[in-house]
């Protein structure tokens, strides 16, 4: 008898937001850019593209299964996307279709960067560490046999590079990824979500609790600063001379001087943010949980990141 009181299913509803493409169930993970073009990844195996810096969008459902974890953009204007299948998809500099590459290792990866060589690097799970030189034809593995996950890799400029990972590993090189020096530990078992280097003395790491860690030795010490939002910073990003922090409850910081000050970016955002990107040097693209993908446009006067510091002259 119940059942003559539930409403029939909106299935024109369902199609059109099939039809859509960024959908309000999409949980994007990663964004990567290069000029005007584009790159959202979302868990589901699910990758978006732009051509026009995020107005208008292409939807393509990758084989499954797929979840997209990370997105690289290469200087050469090619795009890498890392599978929590043990798989990259990679997508040429002229557009086309995304081509799978599988990855030769049975460990987790987590992170995903393309070097100013064009070269992707991919860190994960037992400090693993794989590189390609040939966009994902074939990879050069190291296992550093720690049991500890790798999060966030960047490379500063061609020769020197920061890993950074679960109990508060850091990895430094100086050669261009040949050879990888470990750094003192951040204390505190520390784990980072993201971790974002200005150059290579200078960078912070957002963790749990929404702790934030700066340095300004390359790593080798650390020191906390504030973080009003109170919540965890899943990103943190860089527009011009500016630095910003993207998490929990879509909410943001700013970093002003040496204090990090929430930063009220006047968007409807009803999950977490995990991803963001420069558009310009007064806007930037945020994703995340909930179909959140956002354009944000800056305040035309504010205070510059500490990025001229002595270390970076």
């Amino acid at each position: 008898m119940l059942t003559g009181c539930v409403p029939a299913p909106d299935w024109a509803g369902v199609q059109a937001e099939r039809g859509k493409p960024v959908q309000r169930y999409d949980t994007f993970q990663a964004l990567a850019s290069h000029g005007s073009r584009v790159v959202a990844g979302a868990a589901g195996g699910v990758i978006l593209t732009s051509t026009d810096g995020g107005a208008h969008w292409a939807r393509h459902a990758l084989a499954q299964p797929s979840s997209v974890l990370a997105v690289a953009a290469c200087p050469d204007g090619s795009f890498a996307a890392l599978d929590f299948y043990k798989k990259v998809w990679v997508l040429a500099a002229g557009g086309g279709e995304w081509a799978m590459r599988q990855l030769p290792t049975r460990s987790d990866l987590l992170a995903l960067t393309c070097d100013p060589r064009n070269r992707l690097w991919a860190v994960g799970a037992r400090t693993s560490i794989l590189s390609s030189a040939d966009k994902g034809g074939s990879w050069q593995v190291r296992d550093l046999g720690d049991d500890a996950i790798l999060t966030t890799v960047q490379f500063v400029d061609e020769k020197r590079a920061v890993i950074t990972g679960e109990f508060g590993a850091v990895l430094t090189s100086a050669d261009g990824g040949a050879s990888w020096q470990p750094q003192p530990k951040i204390e505190g078992d520390f784990y980072p979500y993201a971790a974002l280097f200005t150059d290579a003395a200078n960078g912070w790491v957002s963790g749990l609790a929404g702790v934030i860690k700066r340095t300004r030795d390359g790593g080798r010490t650390w020191a906390t600063q504030a973080n009003p939002s109170g919540v965890p910073m899943y990103a943190l990003l860089r527009v011009a001379d500016e630095l910003y922090g993207l998490g929990a409850g879509g909410r943001m910081v700013r970093l002003q001087g040496e204090q990090w000050q929430a930063f009220e970016h006047g968007q409807a955002i009803p999950a977490y943010l995990a991803a963001g990107v420069a558009l310009d040097a007064r806007s930037m693209l945020v994703a995340g949980a909930a179909g959140a993908l956002n354009v944000i446009h800056l305040p035309t006067q504010v205070a510059q990141a500490p990025t001229d510091s002595k270390e970076a002259r």
